[in-house]
C-alpha cells in the first residue's frame, strides 16, 4: 500500500495506482484517413488479435476514419485471430480479406499481426501497423497508428520524481501526445531514426 503502481491497458480503483488508458480510436481515424485515400478497390480490411472493447476502439476509428475521408469507401467486418501469438492464422485472415476485395489491411493483433503484415507484402497490398510504427518491417507497410506508452509512462515517472504522483485515471489521445500516426510530420523522424530506416514517399 505504500507502493506507488503505474498500470498501462487496464484500470484499477486504488489510490496508489495511476491507471493509463489509450485512445486508441484517435489514432486509427488518422490511419483510417490514410488507408482509404490509398485504396484504389475501394476496400480496406482489419485484423484484429482478440474479439475484445479495446481492440473493438481500433476498428471503430479506423473505420470511422476511412468514411470520412472517403464516404463511399467500405470498411471490410473485422476479422478476429482469437489470439496475440497466432501469426499463421493472421496471415490467413488477412489472405481472405485480400480474397474479399481488400487492398489494405490494418493489423492490431500483437505477434499476430505480423502475419498479416507478411501477407500483405505477398499479396502485394497495403500493410498498416500498430503501437509502435512498423513500417520498417516490409516495403508494403506503408503507416503505423502509433501508442505511445513511453511517453505516458515517462510522465507518471516524472510526476513520481518530484511527489506529484496521484493514482487515478489517465487517458490520452492526440492531443495528449499518447497516440498518433508514424506519417504524422510531428512523430516521422523519430520513427526514422529509432529504426534507422526511410517511409516511402505519399
Amino acid at each position: 500500500p505504500d507502493q506507488n503502481f503505474v498500470l498501462v491497458d487496464m484500470v484499477v480503483d486504488n489510490p496508489n495506482v495511476a491507471s493509463l488508458t489509450f485512445k486508441a480510436n484517435e489514432g486509427s481515424f488518422l490511419l483510417g484517413i490514410v488507408a482509404a485515400m490509398k485504396s484504389e478497390t475501394g476496400k480496406i480490411g482489419f485484423v484484429g488479435g482478440m474479439d475484445i472493447p479495446l481492440i473493438k476502439d481500433f476498428y471503430v476509428g479506423y473505420k470511422a476514419g476511412a468514411e470520412w475521408a472517403v464516404p463511399d469507401i467500405e470498411v471490410l467486418e473485422a476479422v478476429y485471430v482469437g489470439d496475440w501469438g497466432d501469426p499463421t492464422r493472421g496471415k490467413e485472415l488477412a489472405v481472405g480479406l485480400v480474397e474479399l476485395g481488400a487492398d489494405g489491411i490494418f493489423a492490431a493483433a500483437g505477434g499476430s499481426g505480423l502475419g498479416a503484415l507478411e501477407a500483405a507484402e505477398e499479396q502485394d497490398v497495403t500493410g498498416y501497423g500498430v503501437d509502435a510504427c512498423q513500417c520498417y518491417l516490409n516495403p508494403n507497410v506503408f503507416a503505423s497508428m502509433t501508442k505511445r506508452v513511453d511517453t505516458a509512462v515517462y510522465e507518471m515517472i516524472l510526476d513520481a520524481m518530484v511527489d506529484k504522483f496521484q493514482g487515478g485515471f489517465y487517458s490520452g489521445g492526440i492531443r495528449e501526445g499518447w497516440v498518433g500516426m508514424c506519417r504524422l510530420p510531428s512523430e516521422e523522424a523519430y520513427w526514422e531514426e529509432l529504426f534507422d530506416f526511410t517511409h516511402q514517399e505519399i
